[in-house]
């Protein structure tokens, strides 16, 4: 399969906007009613804070859980050009908990070896050779 055939994995998220309080920190700045929802990135469909888990344990979700990922809080500002009539403010505060697949390290990045493979490692039988070696050789009369 080329490059462009593949399909890129969809967004999962579940995420709320907080909106703007009008105080600035370190009073808090973005609010939201207990009763806000969260909207599900895949389905569209709502969730209220109590139903986390039930979103989480959806068919859906659980897809991207058994292929490795696991879910994470973020959170951005972002600028909204119609505030609604609870905002005191142009800003709004967007929480998503994003399923993240997890970082794997790789054995060499760039073509770059690790260290351990770019240091060369000396070997067994010069070391030995250097032992044999007599005393004298390093007993050198320096001048002074």
């Amino acid at each position: 399969m080329s490059y462009q055939q593949q399909q890129k994995t969809p967004f999962c998220a579940l995420t709320m906007k907080m909106y703007a309080t009008g105080k600035k920190a370190p009073k808090f700045e973005f609010k939201a009613s207990a009763d806000s929802v969260f909207t599900c990135s895949l389905t569209k469909k709502k969730y209220k804070l109590s139903q986390v888990n039930e979103w989480y344990l959806s068919p859906e979700v659980q897809k991207f859980h058994n292929e490795g990922y696991r879910a994470k809080w973020y959170g951005k500002t972002e600028t909204n050009e119609n505030p609604n009539k609870y905002s005191q403010g142009d800003t709004d505060f967007v929480l998503s908990f994003i399923m993240i697949k997890p970082f794997k390290t790789q054995p060499n990045v760039d073509g770059m070896k690790p260290i351990a493979q770019s240091i060369p490692q000396v070997q067994q039988q010069q070391v030995e050779v250097a032992r044999k070696e007599p005393d004298e050789l390093l007993d050198d009369e320096i001048p002074f």
